[in-house]
């Protein structure tokens, strides 16, 4: 269009593509420029509650680590026994020895001689029992609580068969081994511990086959290594246990067997004062930071040097700190434990700041103030409560109520599922509600109690934090309206660029008709001016 305006010399002279471009422009542009400042201000804030998400994950994160924080550290100086802290309220300070004689054993047997595991064992029913051998001779079978569990075999049935069938019982593993010379081997395991043996009766009229795994005379040749109980000495005092993980020999703690002593092996435990400084050091410098962002976002940009932050004026923005400061006021626990009282104290600009000496005073003087901080409690009142919620319950009491007569029982009108156990103790797991992954435990004469939730420093602030960057919090309802207008704004934007293409084309026609008209008019004149410079000439 430009190369045609130039070489149209009998027209007006002018651009006209330039000049229909620049009269669109001048009636879309003003318009444009509203949508594109409306776009970029929605994105800013997005990009800011973007930034404050992520803040939120980070301190979330920071808090989650927070809740395997131990107020209490347990260690032991050798590498055969392993030491966790279970439980650090039951944990008492101070050293014991423990000594390991002898780790708990699995009853292994190994039945031999089989060509494949489909060699066929036969019909007949053979009972399983679960117990302790004597050391007499021959050894006699005591069963113990849990009556024997019979399998029945039918014609045909394998070594591959027997092995599936006695895998599936509790307390047993087989499975059929290639022993590498061309035979094949049945390996039964029972559980570790001197009761947990097995022990095999084939009932009369069984196949030969199925009859030759009876102990009539005990295990005999079949018993690769007997089941054995572990054997200890705590302080010089000889315990033993079924298995190698000891959870009630030391209180609050779990011992891992992992080989024999050759001397006794010291446990340690203490206040963890360097651990918990190091843990909460990085609290407050989470919270410090997530501050400081908060103040950067929300910034409103008074004054000469003042910087506008991307959440300017956004009170939801300005009011989580606010809320994360008065979680932070409050006292948690029994005992009610500030963070003021083991040195943690805000400052003049709203920061906190932690004193560390004033710190480990406090937790050498009562290691168990870090745990309200660090971990929820439920407590229970006519009930015995055991876990902690997985749901987001809030502080407070919670009615437990049952039916003595049919077991049925309810938390807060919600019903509850629970079943008897053989002492008469029923169990009810709260699988549904804010109350979900605990297991409240009762006579079965109890008509019910009360259970009491607090949640800790921790907990609290999980809770309000995910509260606040909620799916359907304030939030992200907000987020969900700028969406929205970046959407709309962008289609208002992509019709205006339309409207603006179809006025240009309009002013480019119109002046393409003047242009026409214009060059008609000079060709007309011209041609008159030459007709008459001819008869003035021939005048």
């Amino acid at each position: 269009m430009d190369i045609l305006s130039s070489l149209n010399t009998g027209g007006t002279g002018l651009n006209i593509a330039e000049l229909s471009e620049t009269l669109a422009k001048s009636e879309t542009e003003p318009r444009k420029a509203l949508i594109d400042a409306r776009i970029d201000s929605a994105e800013m804030r997005l990009s800011g509650y973007e930034r404050l998400r992520g803040q939120a994950g980070m301190l979330d994160e920071a808090l989650g680590m927070m809740r395997g924080l131990s107020s209490r550290t347990l260690a032991s100086d050798a590498g055969a026994l392993g030491v966790t802290v279970t439980d650090p309220e039951a944990l008492a300070p101070g050293r014991s020895t423990v000594a390991v004689e002898r780790l708990a054993q699995a009853q292994v047997l190994s039945f031999g001689g089989f060509a494949s595991p489909d060699a066929e064992i036969g019909a007949g029913a053979m009972s399983v029992g679960i117990g302790s051998w004597s050391a007499d001779t021959p050894p006699v079978f005591a069963q113990g609580t849990e009556a024997a569990r019979t399998l029945n075999f039918a014609p045909g049935s394998t070594l591959s068969d027997m092995a599936r069938a006695l895998d599936a019982l509790p307390g047993v593993s087989a499975r059929v081994i290639d022993l590498g010379d061309g035979t094949f081997s049945l390996g039964v395991l029972s559980e570790t511990g001197a009761a947990n043996a097995l022990n095999f009766s084939v009932a009369p009229g069984a196949d030969p086959a199925l009859a030759a795994f009876d102990f009539a005379s005990g295990p005999g040749a079949a018993q690769v290594q007997g089941a054995e109980d572990a054997l200890l000495r705590l302080n010089g005092i000889a315990v033993t246990r079924p298995s190698n993980v000891v959870d009630d020999l030391l209180p609050g703690a779990s011992l891992s067997l992992n080989g024999v002593t050759s001397t006794p092996a010291t446990v340690t435990a203490a206040p963890n004062v360097d651990g918990a400084l190091e843990v909460m050091q990085s609290f407050v410098e989470i919270i410090n930071a997530t501050r400081r962002m908060i103040d950067t976002l929300t910034a409103r940009g008074f004054g000469g040097d003042g910087v506008k932050g991307d959440l300017a004026g956004d009170s939801l923005s300005e009011g989580l700190m606010s809320g994360i400061d008065r979680v932070l006021g409050r006292a948690f626990g029994g005992a009610g434990v500030y963070l003021a009282d083991l040195g943690i104290v805000t400052q003049r600009d709203g920061t906190y700041a932690l004193d560390a000496d004033a710190f480990t005073k406090a937790l050498r003087a009562d290691p168990a103030m870090i745990d309200p901080l660090v971990r929820d409690s439920v407590t229970g009142v006519g009930v015995k409560v055991s876990g902690l919620p997985a749901g987001a319950a809030e502080a407070g009491s919670y009615t437990f109520e049952r039916d003595p007569a049919t077991g049925a029982a309810t938390l807060n009108g919600a019903r509850v599922f629970g079943t008897e156990g053989e002492n008469g103790v029923w169990s009810y797991r709260v699988s549904s509600g804010p109350m979900r992954g605990i297991t409240i435990e009762v006579e079965a004469a109890s008509s019910g109690g009360t259970l009491t939730f607090a949640p800790g420093m921790v907990g609290a602030l999980q809770s309000y934090v995910t509260e606040n960057m909620a799916s359907d919090g304030g939030i992200a309802q907000r987020e969900k309206a700028l969406q929205d207008s970046v959407m709309d704004e962008t289609e208002a934007l992509a019709a205006l660029e339309a409207r603006g293409e179809e006025v240009r084309l309009r002013y480019l026609s119109r002046f393409t008709e003047m242009e026409k008209i214009v060059t008609q008019l000079n060709s007309t004149g011209d041609y008159l001016t030459n007709l008459i410079d001819a008869w003035n000439s021939d005048n």
